[in-house]
């Protein structure tokens, strides 16, 4: 793994985590993209990563695998860029969208897609952004990897031992299957929490009482 050439699009809390876990195992030659150019200065200055760039090119075209660490939308853009500026047919496109159904479906839809396998770590935190990205994000954590109709069985295996490499658990399940998950387990909590912090904000007194008195359940349960 060490000697593979990586690429991570998107230096956010899980790019920029998934960089960090890289190189703590010893891989050397990772190339990150990023609009925020301050993102990309830190983890080069952190020697995270060997070259930064605002787009995609030469360098990321050529990697052995490519992760896209970005929403949905801008996941699907970057395939079709990939796709169409024709990204190697060795290499192995993956991303980490808490979602896969219309990942999966676009790929499975193009004419000539990259080797892509879906991924999901079932890991984060309420903070944003690559200065709170650590290495030990992933450490025994569930990994799910989600095959499409490009998937290779070299890609998959390739996968499982980086899920393995830094630490965390692949398990592999179809996109519906992923959806219906993680729907249950991870979304309608956020949603949960989202909406019993709107409630708190909108029936507290000017003092903040109800904010002040929040104890361990509350703080638990919406983070």
């Amino acid at each position: 793994m060490v000697n593979k050439k990586i690429s991570v699009i998107g230096l956010g809390l899980i790019g920029g985590s998934i960089a960090k876990a890289l190189s703590r195992i010893g891989v050397r030659d990772i190339t990150a993209v990023d609009t925020d150019s301050e993102s990309i200065k830190e983890a080069l200055a952190q020697k995270v990563v060997a070259r930064g760039f605002n787009e995609i090119n030469e360098h990321v075209l050529s990697s052995d695998i490519i992760f896209i660490c970005t929403c949905v939308e801008n996941a699907v853009r970057y395939l079709d860029e990939l796709a169409c500026r024709g990204v190697g047919p060795d290499t192995v496109v993956t991303d980490v969208c808490s979602t896969k159904s219309r990942i999966i479906s676009h790929i499975d839809s193009m004419k000539n897609p990259p080797c892509f396998v879906g991924g999901h770590p079932m890991a984060g935190t309420e903070k944003t952004g690559y200065s709170f990205s650590f290495a030990h994000l992933f450490e025994n954590a569930y990994y799910i990897l989600v095959p499409s109709g490009s998937t290779k069985k070299h890609a998959m295996d390739l996968m499982t031992r980086l899920v393995e490499a830094i630490g965390a658990i692949p398990v592999q399940l179809d996109a519906h299957e992923h959806d219906r998950i993680t729907g249950g387990i991870s979304h309608v909590p956020h949603i949960i929490a989202a909406s019993l912090v709107n409630l708190v904000r909108k029936l507290d007194t000017p003092d903040g009482k109800m904010r002040m008195l929040a104890a361990g359940g509350f703080k638990d349960i919406t983070r």
